[in-house]
């Protein structure tokens, strides 16, 4: 499995890489560090990851247009993008999960919160 996250924050995408890698170390963390790479990683990679996690406030491109042109490219959009932000405006929630999100998940406080959130998509059950 292959995550693309596109965050601008190296500590918040190495714990978010811990965490993944908690339930199977052989899963693939990329960085973005925005909207724009994250959309230049997309155009030029050879196979699609398995999802893109995005961060909504980031330089350049914030999360929402991300999400926003992944969507609307047919190349990129049957791929699950999952929200993952600071922000709990439901105002932001609301507009991602329109704009295509399979999910707004805010990021937690703790190490035992970010594990029970991301489990759900990235822990496989054998």
């Amino acid at each position: 499995m292959v995550i693309l996250y596109a965050e601008d924050d190296i500590d918040d995408f190495d714990l978010f890489c811990e965490v993944v890698h908690s339930f199977d170390p052989h899963i693939e963390c990329v960085n973005a560090m925005n909207g724009v790479s994250a959309l230049e990683f997309l155009e030029e990679c050879e196979q699609l990851p398995d999802y893109v996690v995005v961060d909504i406030n980031m330089p350049a491109m914030d999360g929402k247009a991300c999400l926003k042109n992944i969507k609307k490219d047919p190349r990129f959009a049957s791929i699950p993008v999952i929200i993952y932000s600071t922000s709990h405006d439901q105002k932001d929630i609301d507009l991602c999960k329109e704009l295509g999100a399979i999910d707004y998940l805010k990021k937690p406080n703790t190490m035992e919160e970010a594990i029970h959130d991301l489990s759900k998509y990235f822990k496989q059950t054998v």
